[in-house]
C-alpha cells in the first residue's frame, strides 16, 4: 500500500482537478496514490474523471458535503487502506515535481511532527505569496497567512513551525488522525483546518511549514468574495470556532476587534450596492454562529440563501 494518499475534494471543477492531478503525476515521490471526492457535482464530472485521470481512486458522494466532509471522505478510505501519510489538497493547485519529496521528507524526519504545509503562491502571479505558514489566534477566531501579498523571497526560505497551516495544502501523520479525530464538519467550509491544526498542537503534535514544497494556487476560484456561501460561513465560523475553542472569560477582551470586523462586513456589503441576500446571509451568520446553529451537515442555513439568490451554485457553494 502506497505510504501517502492524496485527496482531491471536486465539486463542478474537473478541468482543474485534471490539472492538478497532471501536476501530482509528474512529482519524483511515487509511492503515492490519488484519491478524488466528487462532492455532489451532478454535472458530469464523474464522467470525465474516469476518462482523464486513470490510476487514481474516485469516490462520488450523493451531495455536497463541504470541504471537512468532502475530505473525510476521501480520509476513512486512505485509513481503511492502511496509508501513513495523508495530503489535503484543493483541487485548484498545482504541485511543482519536487514538493511531495519535500513535505515528506519533513514530516518524516521527526516522530512528533503531525502536520507540514506548502509555500503556496497565486497561479496567476507564481512571485507573490499567499501562504508561508499560518498564524492562529485562538481567542480571538483569527486566523492568517504569513507573507500574504508579499513579492517571495529569503525570508521566507527557512521551515519553521507555525500555528495552523491551509487546508489548501496540508500533509498530516495517520497517528494525529487516530488521535484527534478528522476534520470538524460542523464549519462546513472555513476554519475546520485553523481547528484541526489547533488539536493537533494541543495533543503535543508541531506543526511546521516548509518552504521546499511550492504550489500554486488559483485563488478564489471555488466560492467568490461577497457570495452568499462565502458571506455566511466565514462570519458565522468565527464565531463558532470561539465557542468550541474559547471561553467568554477569554475572548472577552477581543470583543471590540470582533465588533468591528462585523460591523466593517455589513458596511462593505451595504458601499459595494450588494442586495438584500448578502446582507441577510450576514445577519443569519451571526444569529446562528451566536446560537451554535449548524444544521445536520454544518451547512447551517446556506441553502436557504442559495435557493434566495441568483447566482450560479458552482460560483457560489463551496467544495
Amino acid at each position: 500500500m502506497p505510504a501517502l494518499s492524496i485527496i482531491l475534494v471536486n465539486y463542478r471543477r474537473p478541468d482543474d482537478t485534471v490539472e492538478c492531478v497532471r501536476s501530482l503525476v509528474g512529482s519524483t515521490f511515487r509511492d503515492m496514490q490519488i484519491i478524488i471526492v466528487d462532492n455532489g457535482s451532478g454535472d458530469g464530472s464523474m464522467d470525465r474523471l474516469r476518462r482523464e485521470c486513470p490510476g487514481t481512486i474516485l469516490i462520488p458522494s450523493s451531495r455536497n458535503l463541504g470541504f471537512a466532509g468532502g475530505n473525510n471522505l476521501g480520509i476513512r478510505h486512505a485509513l481503511d487502506d492502511g496509508s501513513q501519510f495523508i495530503l489535503l489538497l484543493n483541487n485548484d493547485t498545482t504541485v511543482d515535481p519536487g514538493t511531495l519529496e519535500a513535505l515528506m521528507a519533513t514530516i518524516r524526519a521527526e516522530l512528533r511532527t503531525g502536520i507540514v504545509g506548502a509555500k503556496i503562491m497565486y497561479s496567476d502571479r507564481p512571485d507573490i505569496l499567499w501562504f508561508a505558514g499560518g498564524y492562529l489566534n485562538t481567542n480571538a477566531a483569527r486566523a492568517g497567512h504569513h507573507g500574504i501579498g508579499k513579492p517571495d523571497g529569503p525570508a521566507f526560505n527557512s521551515p519553521k513551525p507555525c500555528e495552523y497551516v491551509t487546508g489548501c495544502c496540508l500533509l498530516v501523520r495517520r497517528e494525529v488522525l487516530e488521535v484527534v479525530g478528522m476534520l470538524p464538519t460542523p464549519y462546513f467550509a472555513y476554519m475546520e483546518d485553523a481547528e484541526f491544526c489547533l488539536r493537533a498542537r494541543n495533543a503535543g503534535y508541531a506543526v511546521l511549514y516548509e518552504p521546499r514544497a511550492r504550489v500554486l494556487h488559483k485563488i478564489s476560484m471555488t466560492t467568490r468574495w461577497d457570495s452568499p456561501a462565502y458571506i455566511y460561513l466565514n462570519l458565522r465560523n468565527r464565531l463558532l470556532f470561539l465557542q468550541r475553542n474559547s471561553r467568554p472569560a477569554l475572548w472577552a477582551p477581543h470583543l471590540p476587534s470582533l465588533l468591528y470586523f462585523y460591523v466593517r462586513q455589513m458596511v462593505r456589503l451595504l458601499l459595494r450596492g450588494h442586495g438584500p441576500v448578502a446582507l441577510r446571509a450576514a445577519w443569519y451568520a451571526i444569529i446562528d454562529g451566536l446560537g451554535g446553529f449548524t444544521g445536520e451537515d454544518g451547512s447551517g442555513r446556506l441553502p436557504l440563501l442559495l435557493a434566495m439568490s441568483e447566482t450560479k451554485p458552482e460560483q457560489s457553494m463551496p467544495a
